[in-house]
């Protein structure tokens, strides 16, 4: 613990010695009798102490400790007075992780406790990817008069960690794919259990499809059709380009981590119901893709197998958050990232060259170009399964991602979009920004592509589940 004095009160010695002498100096006793008003101020600092017994009981709630990337964890501080004296004033600064942004309320808290209080102090940060060690909380408590200030680093009990990875916590509800995978109802008839059609009996039918009733009324044998069930795979196709590397507020993730965070979350939750899915990245660097996934000439990755498209998605997830590479035909750096400096970029970087239309779109325009989009979306197409549904997670900064759902669209694929919001409308340029994703979400809409808009503060599965209750 560091004691020090504050010398707040030195302006009243000095004006206690400054009334005294002038007193003597004029043989005024007004001028000595006035010296007891600043006296009695140095005598009250030098009187006031510290407690002695001074004791502080710290504990420290998560709530989750383990958020998806841009979620928000809500931090609860309790500090209780476990001694005997009151602490008249006390401050607390908890251990805040760098790499953690405070999004709701302080964690610095200005308190006075009698013996036995207990207050809390409650604020809220959004999970990054890692994990993030708090440290001890900062105390500071100073005696009545402020005179002596002691400081101490307090440890805290209750959580310390906090966890941010993608890996899936809990399965969501069946509902809450932005696809139906595995058995799907078909328009063709067979066996199965919902009502389809009738046909003329043919010799070897099984009895129970048989339509009695039918044949009672009109003597002629018919057979029960019903709706087929077909297995179905959903393809999922994440976007981390540099142009999606964009952080909605310093501190929080990028938009193309979000997005290889959903696709990572619903490919394991496809697993898990053991259904099928394809994985691949648009925007990844084929010096990140690891071994265990092949390399198309379109410079996609395409694993082979539940391992390898996790592996990949993981190093996306990585690469995402990281600071992009010198990227666009202009020659522009990519001023994106999750620092708030020089290289965590905001929406109004790419709103002025951002296309609403699914043009091209600033620095990545050479990417926008309709052959190159084109050459994407076929090699898709050839590689995912014929009965294959698209899962596309993407921002929609720029018209990258509309062209390729159209493209797609075109060759037949059922397009669903999800879209992790990083734009809002606290600059000119922001707000210009959103409107424009807000265009190309409703060019796709139009187009026929079910866009899912996700808020990256909720649950991923509840953005989900809202969305296919719009349906």
């Amino acid at each position: 613990m560091n004691v020090r004095r504050d010398p707040r009160w030195n302006a009243g010695l000095v004006g206690t010695l400054s009334l005294v002498g002038l007193g003597l100096a004029y043989a005024s006793a007004e001028l000595v009798a006035a010296a007891a008003v600043p006296l009695a101020y140095v005598f009250y600092g030098l009187l006031s102490s510290l407690p002695a017994d001074a004791t502080l009981e710290l504990e420290r709630e998560l709530d989750p400790d383990a958020p998806a990337p841009g979620e928000t964890t809500t931090v609860t501080l309790a500090v209780r007075n476990a001694g005997d004296s009151t602490l008249a004033d006390l401050r607390v600064v908890d251990g805040v992780p760098d790499a953690l942004a405070v999004t709701e309320g302080s964690p610095r808290a200005a308190l006075s406790l009698a013996p036995g209080d207990e207050r809390t102090v409650e604020y809220a940060v959004v999970g990054t990817r890692g994990d993030h060690a708090f440290d001890d909380a900062l105390v500071r408590l100073r005696s009545l008069s402020g005179v002596r200030v002691a400081t101490a680093s307090v440890p805290v009990g209750g959580e310390a960690t906090l966890s941010c990875t993608n890996a899936l916590d809990s399965r969501p509800a069946p509902d809450a794919a932005p696809v139906r995978a595995g058995p799907l109802a078909a328009d063709s008839g067979g066996p199965g259990i919902e009502f389809h059609s009738t046909r003329e009996y043919r010799r070897g039918d099984p009895l129970s499809r048989v339509d009695w009733r039918h044949l009672a009324k009109t003597g002629e044998l018919t057979t029960v059709e019903f709706r087929e069930q077909r297995a179905t795979r959903v393809a999922l196709v994440a976007d981390v380009r540099p142009e999606s590397r964009v952080v909605a507020r310093p501190g929080h993730p990028t938009a193309a981590e979000l997005c290889a965070h959903a696709a990572g979350r619903t490919h394991r939750a496809l697993l898990a119901a053991n259904d099928d899915a394809d994985v691949t990245v648009i925007g990844l660097n084929a010096a990140y893709i690891p071994e265990s996934a092949a390399v198309g000439p379109e410079g996609l990755p395409w694993p082979d197998g539940p391992h390898a498209a996790e592996a990949v998605l993981e190093v996306a997830s990585v690469v995402a958050g990281a600071e992009p590479e010198r990227t666009g035909a202009d020659g522009d750096d990519a001023q994106t990232g999750r620092d708030g400096d020089a290289r965590a970029g905001d929406a109004s970087e790419w709103a002025r060259d951002a296309a609403p239309d699914g043009g091209s779109a600033g620095s990545g325009s050479d990417a926008a170009d309709a052959a190159a989009v084109e050459n994407i979306a076929a090699s898709m197409d050839a590689r995912f399964p014929g009965d294959a549904s698209v899962v596309l997670f993407s921002p929609l900064l720029d018209g990258v991602p509309v062209a390729l759902c159209r493209a797609l669209g075109r060759r037949g694929r059922r397009v669903t979009l999800l879209s992790p919001d990083v734009t809002g409308a606290e600059t000119p340029g922001v707000a210009v920004a959103s409107l424009e994703r807000r265009l190309r979400r409703s060019a796709l809409r139009d187009a026929g592509a079910s866009v899912v808009d996700w808020d990256p503060t909720e649950p991923l599965s509840e953005s989900l589940g809202r969305a296919l209750e719009r349906r």
